[in-house]
This record gives structure tokens, sequence and C-alpha cells, in this order.
């Protein structure tokens, strides 16, 4: 086992980092174990065979595949790596090993089956070396309750049961180190002692290996490879070092990794933190559809998966909102994929160092305090970001949850179903007192993220600080698709009066406005005023439309003809047909293509801002692009 080099490394499904992550990991190593592979694998790799393993390998009910992967290793063309995926049941959560050694060394290969009936889980890969060393690539399920259960005890029983005197387990676990029963004797576990998830929250150590066949685990070290920061998880390499381990924060090139730990430029980052309408809240839907929730909700639905057709699919809302999501195991922060600062696109910053710290929920307490769901204060996340990043910008939305926005729009569907009580115009007020004490708060928090920044080592003018007000999510009363009647309710999931919309719009959202923009100003930040970056698209907009059953996955609504707003789901009455969608948590928020609008905002706002000073751009829709007309106007 101590002959060989090895790491690990969760891909988190994207195909870019076959370039920007495995490329540079696989010339370091000779096992590479990678998880959460995507469907597509590089273009220049062919389907064939070795000279023990075949192109396909049928084992235990799965199927091995075994690529030649042509460019891998440009040093020595004639011996490129070799790829071995085996894929699962869903869609971008392959599990596959690449392996870069003279020859070919492999002997066998080899899959456990689940070792859990959950529809989340995976099996495991295995290869066999020359010297008959065994190499598992696992990917766990996602851990559950405090004592962190899932299947990845089962999946090692298994590999010891089959494994021999010398194999390695290396992967996501999905659950800490101290969370493990014994280990049987003969078995090691070699960790890095550091977050390998360091980002996306809870931070926590999930990637290292269990292995049985060390002659000794002295020296035997595990490596944070921090110089591959594409993913949510950090690779971990394992190998002997007397230096015991380290990280490596530079990309050596084609040479071996050191043994020490050089000085890098850190690279450059964006960070977003808040609340639900920054985190990505809702992104689960792609328009609003009005039929049962167990297909693909004609289109809408980008947590359908697996599909027998459009009325029955599988929903893996990990797709959408990775461990943050309102399933079971998640913290309901619900960051998604579609989240502003995941798709805005910033000056000299990768895709994936774009990193989002809100959670829904949030309040101004939560900027600075711990949060339910294991959540750390959010300023803590961020010292973590600036410190091994060099953070270019902030993007904050907060203020929301502090005036209870959800329990005014709750109580305002409340009065529209019973008929019974006062409009919630009536009965809220004018709300001034709370709009300047939630201004106040919104200032202390600006406040407290930048003296992080000074802590960290930041001057003002090392980054940009920007305040982003919320957009309306309700059309003006003269704009709604339906009347004042039950079908604004059962059809367009909208049930507001128009009295109550135009008092939400003129006396909420723009004294929202008006409270951040004056936090802003006195914090000297950047204003971006979102307010009407939804215009013509809201919740039940005349000029906007659900998707039909002329709609489907292969042929979604297209953003230009759809609302911007997930709707409200029941509250009241279950025979809706679309009552079991999702999550009420998501009513009312910007949905995917809301999200991709105002991501499209910030990749307008670029780095137009001055840092350090104050300044105020408005962003809307030119109404005729959908997502892609979004621009951009300096007012001040």
């Amino acid at each position: 086992m101590e002959l060989h080099r090895s790491a690990t490394y969760n891909m988190r499904y994207k195909s870019e980092r076959w370039q920007h992550g495995v490329f540079p990991l696989a010339k370091q190593v000779e096992i590479l174990a990678l998880q959460e592979v995507p469907d597509s694998l590089p273009p220049d790799v062919v389907l064939e065979g070795g000279r023990q393993v075949g192109p396909l390998t049928n084992t235990n009910g799965f199927t091995v595949e075994r690529y030649r992967w042509v460019n891998c290793r440009p040093p020595n063309p004639q011996s490129p790596c070799i790829i071995y995926r085996v894929t699962t049941h869903r869609r971008n959560r392959s599990i596959a090993i690449v392996v870069n050694q003279q020859g070919d060394g492999v002997s066998a290969v080899n899959v456990i089956p689940p070792q859990s009936p959950a529809p989340d889980a995976k099996p495991t890969l295995g290869i066999e070396l020359a010297d008959g060393t065994w190499f598992y690539s696992v990917h766990a399920r996602n851990r559950v309750g405090e004592a962190q259960d899932n299947d990845a005890p089962a999946l090692v029983g298994a590999i010891a049961g089959v494994g021999g005197d010398h194999w390695a387990a290396l992967g996501d676990f999905n659950r800490t180190p101290d969370s493990w029963p014994r280990l049987s004797q003969g078995q090691f576990m070699v960790r890095t002692g550091s977050p390998t998830y360091p980002v996306q929250l809870p931070r926590a150590e999930l990637d290292y290996m269990i292995v049985k066949g060390l002659s000794s685990a002295l020296n035997y070290t595990a490596h944070r490879l921090t110089y591959v920061d594409g993913s949510d998880h950090y690779p971990v390499g394992f190998w002997y070092s007397p230096s015991g381990g380290i990280d490596y924060s530079c990309d050596p090139g084609d040479n071996l990794l050191r043994a020490r730990q050089d000085k890098c430029a850190r690279k450059a980052a964006i960070v977003s933190m808040g609340d639900s309408y920054i985190s990505g809240e809702a992104g689960r839907w792609a328009g609003n559809g009005d039929t049962l929730p167990g297909g693909t909700v004609f289109g809408t639905d980008r947590a359908a998966t697996n599909c027998f057709n459009e009325h029955f699919c599988g929903h893996d809302l990990d797709r959408v909102y990775g461990l943050t999501s309102y399933a079971e195991g998640g913290n309901r922060c619900d960051r998604s994929d579609t989240a502003p600062i995941v798709t805005a696109s910033y000056p000299g910053v990768g895709s994936w160092r774009h990193f989002n710290l809100a959670c829904s929920g949030a309040t101004t307490n939560e900027i600075t305090n711990p949060y339910t769901g294991r959540e750390p204060a959010q300023t803590d996340q961020l010292r973590a970001v600036a410190l091994a990043y060099r953070v270019k910008e902030i993007v904050v939305s907060i203020g929301g949850n502090d005036l209870q926005f959800g329990d005014i729009v709750r109580s305002c569907v409340r009065r529209y179903l019973t008929a019974f009580e006062p409009y919630c115009k009536t009965a809220w007020g004018d709300q001034s007192t709370e709009l300047d004490t939630v201004g106040k708060k919104v200032t202390e928090s600006l406040r407290d993220i930048q003296n992080t920044m000074r802590k960290a080592g930041y001057a003002p003018g090392d980054y940009r600080l920007v305040v982003q007000n919320y957009p309306s999510p309700l059309p003006p009363s003269d704009s709604y698709r339906y009347r004042e009647t039950y079908a604004r309710y059962i059809r367009g999931g909208c049930p507001f009066y128009n009295t109550d919309t135009d008092w939400a719009r003129n006396t909420i959202v723009l004294g929202m406005t008006f409270a951040l923009r004056r936090a802003a100003e006195a914090a000297g930040a950047t204003f971006l005023d979102v307010q009407d970056a939804l215009a013509g698209h809201e919740l039940c907009n005349k000029n906007a439309q659900q998707a039909t059953d002329d709609n489907s996955a292969a042929h979604p609504l297209d953003s230009q003809s759809a609302e911007w707003v997930r709707w409200v789901s029941y509250l009241r009455y279950p025979d809706a047909l679309w009552a079991s969608q999702g999550d009420n948590q998501e009513a009312i928020h910007p949905n995917a293509f809301g999200q991709l609008a105002l991501g499209g905002c910030l990749t307008q706002l670029g780095d137009q801002a001055p840092p350090g000073s104050y300044s105020y751009f408005l962003c809307v829709n030119d109404g005729r692009n959908g997502v892609n007309g979004m621009q951009i106007y300096r007012e001040h």
C-alpha cells in the first residue's frame, strides 16, 4: 500500500473540472478516486479494453467502463491515463478511478452494490493493481442527525469482506472521522485533520482514507491539495511524507509535489451574504406549472431526474441545492446552483470561486452569530474565504426577515382566503418605525463585514461591498392576470388583494429600498437597486405565463415568456393540483429565471463600482430578451 501515491476528489458534477481539477491531480498520483463524476467525459477519451480488463465489465449488476484518456499525460503519450467508471441511477453522480501508471497495471475491477435501500445510495468502484492492492472510490449518503448516520460503515465493511489483506477505501464519506464506530483490527484511518468541505457549510472533514495493509501507519499522511479549488471539496492526497500532512497551495505543474508549503498568490473570489433572496431559494423552479408534482411539472422542476415519462420522475434536491436543501439531512439554507453570485460573471474570477454564504431565514443577527442547522456566523465564513482567497466583491442582501416579511406574506394570504379579516395594509400599517430599525441593523451588519475584512488584512479599497435590495415579487394591481376571485389563488398561486399588492410594493418593498440605500451610503458601499429587475415577469403578471402541457423537460418555457417568481403553495386547501410541489419556504422568491436575471445584474455591474465609496446603480430588464436582457444604469 505504501508504495502507491493516491488521492480523492469530489468533482461536484461539473465537466470543466476534468481540465481544471482532475488533469492536474492525475499528474501527481497513480490512483485518483473520483466522486460526483459528470455524465460527460473528456472529449479525448476512447472506450478501450486493456490487457486484463475489457472495455465493459459486468459485475454485481453494474457495468464498469474503461476509457483511455489520450492527452491526460502529455510527457508520455504512449502511456496515457485510464479512466474506470461506473454510472449510478442518478445523473452526474457517477463513481470513477483514474489510473496513471507506466503500462497497464490494473488486473481486475469490482463494484460493491449500494449498502442501503435509500434512492440516493451509490455503489463503490474498486480496481486491483498488479501487486494485489485494491483501491475503492467511495461516496456515502448524506449524513443524518447528530450521530451522522449513513451507509459509510456498511460500504467499508463490504470492501473489507472482499478486499483481502491490502486495500484502501478513499473518497467522500459524508461524515466526520470522529463519528465512526471503532475500526476493525488492522484498519487505519488516514486523514488531514482539517476541513475538506471548507466553504459550503457546515465545514467539515469528509474526505479521507480507510486502509488495511500498511506496514506502519507512521508517516503515511493525508494532504489537502488546496491548489485545486474548483469544487466544494478539496482533493486529498495520500503518501509517505516525513514532514507530516501539509496543505499544497500551489499547482506544481509537471513536477512532483514538493515536501513543503509554497507561498502562492491567492486567487480572486467573490462572495454573497444574507438571506433567502440571495441564497437561491426557489432555484428549483424554472417557472410555474399548474399540474401534479410527480413529474417534470411541464418542464419547470429542475430537481426531476430519472424520469419514466413527463409525469413520473424521481426528484433529487441535491441537483439544485446540494447539501443545503430542505430535504432530509439538509440545513434549509437552500443555496441553489442558479443563485445570483453563482451565475454572475466577474472579471478575473473563475466560476468555481463564487462563494455563496447566504442562508434562507437569516436575519442581521446571523451575519455575526451562529445559525440553526450548524451554520456558523456568516462573518466567520467570510473570514475563512478572505484568508484563503483574494476577495474582490461582497454582495449583501439582508433585512427582510428582520422586518418579518414572511409573516407579512402569510398574513396577506390568509386574509385573501378567509375574506373575513381586514386588508394587510390596515393590519400592518406603514411600518415606518420598523423600517428605520431594520436600516440601522443593516448598517451595523455592514460595519461588521468591513471589520471582518480589515482583520483579515484588507484595506477598504481592496474589495467592493455591494448592498442589493429586494425585487418586487408581485405586479402592480392593474397588471394581474386574474381578477380578485378564487382563480387568482387556485390557478395563479397569487392570493393577494389589489390593495395589499400595491401596499406591499409601495410601502414594504420601496421602504426596504430606502432603508438599504441609506445603510449602503452610511457604510460607503455600492447600492444595487433591483426593485424593478423582474418587471413584467412578477408572479401572475398579465405579460407573463405559466408553463402548460405544451411544455416539457425537452421543450421548457422560455425565460421571456415565464414568471420569474415562485408562486404560493397551498396553505389551506390541499386539493389544489399543485399543492405539494416543493416547499412553502420557496414561495414569493425569485425562481431560477429570477435568479439568473439578478445574476445578470451582477454581471453587468462587474467592476464598475468604485471600491471603498458610495455609488448607486439601477438594474432593469429590457422586456425583450428574457434573463439575457438585464441592463445597468449608474444613478449617482
